[in-house]
């Protein structure tokens, strides 16, 4: 059996929530986050001289990290809509989905350890060539990188290239974490 994540799984479920309501959360999920841990260091500038959120400080709005060129770039599809997770900046969970006529990209930031990440899910298939650990599971690809656990989302291709797309979105997020 693989190890991987017990805070992947019920990622998994929560982002099925999300997906299913077509981006909408109530309030009630949005006030289920654990508390933020203490800021230390603040999210890297856009010129990639600025510190890191990977092991501490306030998980970054997902919303930013991605401009609307590289979602289609990325993914090869348009933008119809973008739903943002409408929380304050310091929540331990974030996420921004762009909604595509004929798809859709999905990305969960959450803070984590190396030892949540690990728990036994026999369907986690492991993945190579991204992050600290990483592995797919349910459509998703879930990477480690540092204390963040990246969940990457697309949907709108075939189950191969859903997964070699949400790669290049992982490496293209990991530096501005």
């Amino acid at each position: 059996m693989n190890r991987r994540p017990l805070a992947a799984l019920v990622a998994v479920a929560a982002s099925l929530v999300v997906l299913s309501g077509c981006g909408a959360l109530s309030d009630a999920a949005g006030s289920a986050a654990a508390p933020a841990p203490t800021p230390t260091s603040s999210p890297a500038s856009d010129s990639g001289l600025g510190d890191s959120v990977k092991d501490s400080g306030d998980i970054p709005d997902p919303c930013t990290l991605l401009s609307k060129s590289e979602v289609k770039d990325l993914t090869g599809r348009e933008i119809s809509q973008i739903d943002e997770d409408g929380v304050k900046d310091g929540d331990s969970t974030r996420y921004c989905q762009w909604q595509q006529p004929s798809g859709q990209l999905a990305v969960f930031l959450s803070r984590t350890t190396e030892a949540d990440f690990q728990t036994s899910i026999a369907e986690a298939e492991p993945v190579d060539g991204v992050g600290e650990n990483a592995f797919a599971l349910g459509g998703h690809l879930f990477v480690l990188y540092g204390t963040v656990s990246i969940d990457v989302y697309n949907r709108g291709d075939s189950d191969e290239e859903n997964l070699a797309k949400a790669k290049k979105i992982a490496k293209v997020l990991i530096p501005k974490i």
